[in-house]
């Protein structure tokens, strides 16, 4: 069973990122309208070097690595949160689960279905920030590996296997660690 051990060392930012069905790499990527120059072969570690290295020039990029899973797409935004409309966009055809993942933002999970948002929360306190209600997003956690146990227990790991589950494929460090698809985002 993967216990992630590698997502500390991977997320040492703030880091969004989705797994999405019924899209391909190609459609996201066009999704995101990028010019011919915006588009390069790059690991998740080289887009945050990229990116820094971009804003100590005072110039602010952002990014997105997108790369074939399973039967899905993972879409990540590393340094960055990606919208609800974005969100809404991957999921368009297919099913989307959406993680923010950060020690300075909440921790936000949305699953989505067919462009709309079926479940959203704080994947801390969720009791709290549970949209539709409480008991909705209890159901849903209930459809995930672990249950709403997993969840309480840890919600970072419960994503994971979700995710993992969504797309039929384990999310790893070789994953991480293999070049996949940088878009640099326009504003």
């Amino acid at each position: 069973m993967n216990e992630y051990a590698f997502v500390a060392d991977s997320f040492s930012e703030i880091t969004s990122m989705a797994w999405c069905t019924g899209t391909s790499v190609g459609d996201v990527i066009a999704g995101f309208q990028p010019g011919p120059d915006a588009i390069a072969a790059a690991t998740l570690k080289e887009t945050w070097v990229t990116a820094d290295e971009l804003y100590d020039q005072g110039e602010t990029a952002r990014f997105v690595l997108v790369g074939a899973l399973g039967d899905g797409v993972v879409v990540m935004a590393p340094s960055n949160c990606m919208s609800d409309s974005t969100l809404a966009r991957l999921s368009h055809a297919g099913v989307c689960l959406g993680v923010a993942l950060g020690d300075e933002i909440p921790a936000e999970v949305t699953y989505l279905e067919k462009g709309q948002v079926v479940v959203t929360f704080d994947g801390i306190a969720w009791q709290y920030d549970a949209t539709p209600d409480v008991e909705t997003v209890e159901r849903w956690m209930a459809t995930t590996p672990g249950g709403v146990e997993a969840w309480r227990t840890d919600y970072g790991i419960a994503a994971f296997r979700a995710g993992e589950t969504l797309v039929g494929a384990a999310f790893d460090d070789q994953w991480l660690a293999r070049e996949h698809t940088r878009v640099r985002i326009r504003d």
